[in-house]
């Protein structure tokens, strides 16, 4: 997951951006899209610019018997396509505060194959919150708000 340090360097998505990630997500993975790497198949372009998501978080599997469930996150970045027709770090230009989450649940076994099932993906705008002393000193840590 991503650090305060690190939030801090990324720029701010602003509100046209987050209008068209969220279309561009509505119309390319709907509700129960069985795609299994959204990371392999995001590419958005807006105003001349590239952007595409890197993988930020996996979480555990958690397992309830007949299904598991686990989720993704994705990092928002633009890149530069004549460095890279792919994102690497070569080629990217910049890093935002906006993450993408996607939950997904899975049945079967390792014998008879995983039947995957996706949800659609949530947009969020990663904040810095001010956490006041108690037990610990005061610190910083980084909260996540739905768009």
């Amino acid at each position: 997951m991503i650090t305060v340090k690190e939030l801090k360097k990324c720029k701010k998505a602003n509100d046209e951006l987050i209008v068209a990630i969220k279309e561009y997500l509505n119309a390319k993975f709907p509700d129960e899209y069985d795609c299994p790497d959204m990371e392999d198949n995001f590419e958005l372009e807006v105003d001349g610019v590239s952007y595409g998501i890197l993988e930020s978080d996996e979480s555990e599997w958690t397992d309830e018997g007949k299904y598991s469930y686990a989720d993704k996150t994705y990092q928002l970045v633009s890149y530069d396509k004549n460095v890279s027709e792919y994102i690497c770090d070569e080629s990217i230009v910049d890093k935002f505060d906006l993450f993408i989450n996607q939950s997904f649940s899975r049945s079967g076994s390792y014998f008879t194959d995983y039947n995957y099932q996706y949800n659609s993906p949530t947009v969020q705008i990663a904040t810095i919150e001010r956490v006041p002393e108690k037990v610990i000193r005061a610190h910083d840590e980084v909260k996540f708000i739905s768009k």
